[in-house]
């Protein structure tokens, strides 16, 4: 009787370390050049509920304290904004020259451009955008061509090589650059789009959770300075709120990053209907 009675503790020993060993928490650790980021929920300040009508499980996406949503805007409203960017926005020039959805606003475009090559001298194999033919630093291009407002959208070239870290602080010299050659212009900073599942470029660094985390920290960098962040991501991913919509991708099984004009489509919607 004694053995039988030994046997049932033991077992209930057992089964109780193995449910308290399910309950530990979800923390994550995420791996950044040269230092390490460990993210929990409470470090992200995308909403974490989920839907609870049943029908739609998508994680929300948005950020709180990004520029609310308002009455949709015409073309014209961008008539004097400039766009800088990456290869990513490349794209969106060619849907607002072909479409007119953006009136006649400016693009400062270049592939492979970043918060950090962007501070680098210009030269012929630097990725610097050009203004009527000239390529010049992304802060002369903005001082030159007049333009009262900015909306910048940069990361993709960053976070693989620099971090987190390293790419806010390139990010921030260089939106105090523009500020200083066009003092008068308004800042207006676009989250970073998300990529697909697929991606061939998914790596340690440069992934959706860290876009994510990314994103975070341009918004706290914004709100330190007085710029405007809006959430052009948050209406980019799938239904589950974690990779890029495919239907919005170009090249969804290469670097699945670049949009289709469904995808431009949708950007300019949201930029229309969500104006500082």
């Amino acid at each position: 009787m004694k053995k039988l009675f030994s046997i049932l503790v033991c077992i209930f020993l057992v089964m109780s370390f193995a449910a308290c060993k399910d309950s530990g928490d979800n923390t994550e650790t995420t791996g950044e050049k040269d230092t390490t980021v460990t993210t929990t929920v409470a470090d992200i300040s995308y909403a974490d509920t989920t839907d609870t009508d049943a029908t739609n499980n998508q994680q929300d996406v948005n950020i709180i304290g990004a520029v609310p949503e308002s009455e949709a805007v015409s073309a014209a409203y961008f008539d004097n904004t400039a766009f800088v960017g990456d290869s990513v926005s490349l794209k969106l020039s060619y849907y607002a020259a072909a479409t007119g959805a953006l009136g006649k606003a400016q693009f400062f475009t270049a592939g492979s451009l970043g918060a950090g090559n962007a501070l680098w001298e210009v030269s012929d194999e630097s990725v610097h955008p050009s203004y009527q033919g000239v390529k010049m630093l992304v802060e002369d291009c903005i001082a030159n061509s007049g333009a009262d407002t900015v909306y910048i959208m940069l990361g993709m070239n960053d976070i693989g090589l620099y971090g987190i870290d390293d790419t806010i602080e390139n990010y921030k010299t260089l939106l105090g650059n523009i500020k200083a050659k066009a003092p008068n212009v308004s800042i207006v900073v676009q989250s970073m789009t998300p990529m697909t599942d697929t991606s061939t470029i998914i790596g340690e660094d440069l992934n959706n959770e860290n876009i994510k985390v990314y994103n975070n920290r341009l918004l706290t960098l914004c709100q330190e300075n007085g710029w405007a962040f809006v959430d052009v991501a948050s209406v980019m991913y799938d239904e589950q709120g974690v990779n890029l919509n495919r239907d919005f991708c170009s090249d969804p099984d290469g670097l699945g990053v670049h949009f289709t004009e469904a995808g431009c489509e949708k950007w300019v919607e949201y930029l229309s209907t969500h104006t500082p």
